[in-house]
């Protein structure tokens, strides 16, 4: 018999209360963490595949608690494109843009003339 997701988890309804400023800051944070530009891509695949069965089915792997569930969102949202679902080149994910922002500042501050 396969797990059905936790009472009253929504894998599609965000983490913190957006109406706050507190909740969409901690959304962006989360949504922006450097960190998940660097997970394989291996991972990333799983981390749909488990956001698939979330919202199709109502399942979830065997053994799988609240947080990987939302680790896997993080990661989903991270990389994903919202819209069509396709996996983004690392330059356009959302976990790329601190990292990517500061070289290209860096870059520009360098060579200004």
């Amino acid at each position: 018999e396969t797990p059905s997701v936790p009472l009253g988890f929504d894998i599609d309804a965000p983490r913190w209360d957006q109406s706050t400023f507190m909740g969409r800051l901690r959304h962006f944070l989360t949504i922006t963490d450097p960190r998940t530009a660097l997970v394989p891509e291996r991972e990333l695949d799983r981390a749909r595949e488990v956001g698939g069965s979330c919202r199709g089915a109502g399942l979830v792997p065997p053994g799988s608690s609240r947080e990987q569930l939302l680790y896997a969102k993080k990661l989903y949202d991270s990389a994903f494109h919202p819209d069509s679902g396709e996996k983004m080149n690392l330059i356009g994910r959302m976990s790329f843009q601190v990292p990517g922002g500061m070289a290209l500042t860096g870059c520009m501050l360098q060579f200004y003339r």
